[in-house]
């Protein structure tokens, strides 16, 4: 589940783990504090309140480009948490302070795989859960069953967690030793790199502002071709048209009928 004080009643750094009955529970938790060593609880929990926001804003925006696209809605319970900030988790710049190791990318994953550990560990004890968030989701009158089965999905998501961290934890240790033994090669293949990425999200943001430029100037031609009842009927007509969601169209029509609409040149 999402990060609600999970580590003010689980100690990341010390919190008992179960091993029944999933043993592997104490691993993840173990493989996690190790590449979180040189962190205190303070800053563990403020590193677990920006994944937080940072996988909320990831499914905030898929929802808003499904939205665009006319297709579906997505829940965050679609896709597991380390799949959310996987995809996110780059365009932000987390990284340590001169002369300090945290944070970087891959203690986001550590501090994602304890809190985890410890949704794992509230489903198998929900006494243990004084604040209850937790409760509220799984209540203690929950059937073993239940709780076991919702346990191992915390703990498959949480194994999941843990190997993105150590992936990353191990390019992240690669790179420093470059740095050091190359230090000038080093600095030119980051900066190629960033070049590169930049190029690219430059490019894939051209074509699909073309593409919805193209998809507003349509709106709103047929938008003054005919006489509709009001915009939000004329939004449904068109939005099958131009292939984008009813209240994209209506947002737009609105905005030509308030004068707001960018030149064609800005569009």
């Amino acid at each position: 589940m999402s990060y609600c004080l999970q580590f003010n009643q689980f100690d990341p750094l010390t919190g008992a783990v179960p091993r029944v009955p999933f043993v592997a529970l104490g691993e993840i938790a173990d493989r996690a504090r190790h590449l979180l060593r040189d962190a205190t609880t303070a800053q563990i929990i403020e590193l677990a309140e920006t994944v937080e926001w940072i996988i909320d804003s990831g499914v905030a925006l898929a929802n808003e480009e499904a939205d665009a696209d006319n297709a579906p809605d997505l829940e965050r319970r679609q896709r597991s948490d380390g799949q959310w900030l996987r995809d996110r988790v780059f365009f932000y710049d987390i990284s340590p302070k001169p002369g300090e190791r945290f944070p970087c990318h891959h203690h986001a994953f550590a501090v994602l795989a304890l809190w985890l550990v410890a949704d794992a560990n509230f489903s198998i004890q929900p006494e243990l859960d004084q604040i209850g968030h937790h409760r509220a989701v799984l209540p203690e009158t929950a059937d073993i069953e239940r709780q076991w089965v919702t346990a191992g999905r915390y703990a498959i998501d949480a194994m999941e967690a843990i190997c993105l961290a150590e992936a990353l934890a191990s390019r992240h240790a690669d790179a420093r030793l470059e740095r050091i033994l190359f230090p000038n090669e080093a600095s030119g293949i980051e900066a190629a790199v960033k070049e590169r990425i930049s190029i690219q999200a430059k490019a894939a943001a051209i074509e699909k502002h073309k593409t919805n430029r193209a998809a507003r100037l349509r709106a709103i031609e047929l938008y003054s071709m005919h006489n509709y009842p009001s915009v939000e009927a004329a939004a449904q007509a068109i939005a099958k048209l131009v292939h984008k969601s009813p209240r994209t169209v209506a947002k737009w029509l609105y905005d030509e009928r308030k004068g707001r609409t960018p030149p064609v040149s800005d569009l």
